[in-house]
């Protein structure tokens, strides 16, 4: 694969989840993604690092095959979030249920058309969400909730983990205890069926 003169190959291997640079320093880039304000590595492959657009990325091996395509939608439970990017366990592309589920990744630039300060104020593990995939050259593949039918589409109370209705945009109410609660909700959060992962 030929590189940009301007990035500078390392002279290491980089394996799935390595640190490698510093998010404030530079931006991920192919290969890549951002998790706990470090850019890590999403693939095996060497390091590049460009100076000039101050961007990491790691060149794989070998192309991954059997992926879902850019663009598809994806639905799955999040496993983690913090301030700056969640992780979640997607088992449907397109409404199929996919064999094995798989990892994917979203960074707070790509969860909305607006501001958003924290993404742990507008997700949590254990909420049920669809989204579209941006990038999916790298694993985990990276996805995006910019547009109104992506979002959180299922998620309980976070107080007494009973149902919750949607009573304005991103603002949920728990039926059972009335804790009001901010999720960042598709268009049609509530309307979704929701099949066991079992």
């Amino acid at each position: 694969m030929k590189q940009d003169k301007k990035a500078q190959k390392m002279d290491k291997i980089a394996f799935p989840s390595k640190d490698l640079v510093v998010e404030e320093e530079f931006l991920p880039s192919t290969g890549t993604h951002v998790e706990d304000h470090m850019v890590k590595a999403s693939v095996v492959g060497e390091v590049f690092i460009d100076k000039e657009h101050y961007k990491a990325k790691v060149i794989p091996f070998k192309k991954r095959s059997n992926i879902p395509a850019k663009y598809s939608f994806v639905i799955g439970m999040i496993e983690k979030v913090s301030k700056s990017s969640i992780r979640m366990n997607a088992t449907y592309v397109n409404e199929i249920r996919v064999h094995p589920p798989f990892s994917a990744i979203m960074h707070i630039s790509d969860s909305s058309r607006d501001y958003v300060k924290s993404l742990d104020d507008l997700y949590a593990a254990g909420d049920i969400i669809r989204a579209k995939i941006i990038d999916n050259k790298s694993f985990p593949v990276q996805l995006e909730t910019k547009y109104s039918d992506t979002g959180v589409i299922f998620t309980i109370c976070e107080i007494c983990g009973e149902n919750v209705k949607k009573i304005k945009r991103n603002v949920l109410k728990c039926d059972d205890c009335g804790h009001v609660q901010n999720r960042n909700t598709a268009v049609n959060y509530g309307e979704v069926s929701v099949i066991s992962n079992n």
